[in-house]
């Protein structure tokens, strides 16, 4: 690696385009190849996300209460035991999804900034207050705020536009 006066053979490499990472500093789950993270939590109290099984275990316990509703009458165990189970099972399988299959980061929307006070290393999300982050590597401003992020991938707003800061929590 080269420094002021010599080359360091045995220096690391710095990565001049670095991938965004989780606030502990961990590489977040659900980074794809483009460079942008996947997320899930799509809801937001105050600056806590409410977490996405959660959200998974209370669809399907609307879902459960309407077939129990459908069931109680010819067979009201199985109606019990739909409700009780089916809520579980959905959160479950959620999270096996948003782990296992498409794994996708736990993130939260810290603040917004117009964008054409967008800095490098910032961690913005891409499709206003909910979806998928990137890190922005490099600002061009003139008309429009033109955004080049980790990655490759490129997005203009409008000067005065509002962009969501946002951090990888896991």
């Amino acid at each position: 690696m080269r420094t002021e006066d010599h080359v360091d053979l045995f220096a690391e490499a710095v990565e001049a385009d670095p991938a965004p990472t989780r606030v502990d500093g961990g590489r977040p789950r659900g980074l794809t190849a483009e460079g942008w993270v996947r997320t899930t939590g799509w809801l937001q109290v105050g600056d806590h996300p409410v977490s996405s099984v959660l959200l998974a275990a209370v669809a399907g316990l609307l879902w459960a209460l309407v077939g129990a509703a459908a069931l109680v009458t010819e067979f009201p165990v199985a109606a019990g035991v739909l409700t009780l189970t089916t809520p579980v099972v959905s959160g479950v399988l959620w999270w096996l999804f948003t782990t296992r299959l498409r794994p996708a980061s736990t993130a939260r929307n810290v603040d917004t900034c117009r964008a054409d006070e967008l800095e490098p290393g910032d961690t913005i999300r891409l499709h206003g207050s909910i979806g998928p982050i990137g890190q922005v590597v490099e600002v061009a401003l003139d008309d429009d705020a033109r955004v080049v992020l980790h990655g490759g991938a490129r997005r203009t707003w409008a000067r005065d536009d509002v962009v969501h800061l946002a951090e990888l929590l896991r």
